[in-house]
């Protein structure tokens, strides 16, 4: 697992998680909070041959994904609800949010990670918040039939 901290005051109000839902034990990962599930919703990088073995850290890996009709939107919106959420719940308490998709290595990790920023920016650091990515690190899954 592979951990981005976006810290102001040291309060983290907000943890994001990439995940492959294919791998097993996924879905266990899954608590409280937002869900998002990517697979249906923006194209997959690791059907390119170029991108397939990267990860959505990658610069490149990473503006495929936005670039996808939609995904900016997308992600504006989750970072609205997730912001809200956050503004409702008691301070020192965390909100969360799940990011899916098939792998756990290419759009979720670039659209957890983009997230994150628009929210981190928007609390103009007053607030912190955490990603984690379960899944960046295991091997590419074959394609699903």
């Amino acid at each position: 697992m592979q951990t981005t901290h976006l810290d102001g005051t040291g309060l983290v109000a907000a943890v994001i998680a990439s995940i492959g839902v294919r791998h097993a034990g996924a879905h266990q990962l899954v608590t409280d909070g937002l869900y998002l599930d990517l697979r249906h919703k923006l194209r997959n990088p690791a059907d390119d041959p170029g991108m397939r073995h990267r990860t959505g850290l990658d610069g490149d890996v990473y503006e495929h994904v936005l670039a996808t009709p939609g995904a900016r939107e997308l992600i504006g919106r989750t970072a609205v609800q997730l912001r809200a959420l956050a503004e409702e719940v008691p301070v020192g308490r965390l909100v969360r949010l799940t990011v899916a998709c098939q792998g756990g290595r290419h759009r979720s990790v670039a659209v957890a990670e983009a997230i994150a920023r628009r929210v981190w920016t928007q609390w103009d650091g007053t607030r912190g918040v955490e990603v984690e990515h379960h899944h960046i690190d295991h091997p590419v899954l074959p394609a699903s039939g």
